[in-house]
């Protein structure tokens, strides 16, 4: 993968984990289109379980945005090779 693609991806995860850490503790969460007029996604959307597994669910999406920028920096030049002894 090129390195601006792999940069784009990076940022992509890092967005999209971080949307659902925080999403399910805000309102919009609770009050929307489907949670209004289904009964069943409304008791889904309250259950603080779900909440906690879809922030669980962006912590690991940031994780593996760190882990692929962690991948990365050797090519970028953030961390210099070591000589060998």
């Amino acid at each position: 993968m090129s390195r601006l693609l792999t940069i784009l991806y990076i940022i992509f995860c890092l967005e999209i984990g971080v949307l659902l850490i925080v999403l399910p503790w805000t309102s919009i969460w609770t009050r929307n289109y489907l949670a209004g007029h289904y009964p069943w996604i409304s008791s889904i959307a309250h259950n603080y379980f779900f909440r906690g597994g879809v922030s669980g669910l962006g912590a690991a999406d940031v994780w593996l945005a760190c882990f692929e920028f962690w991948r990365l920096r050797r090519h970028l030049g953030f961390e210099e090779s070591r000589p060998n002894r």
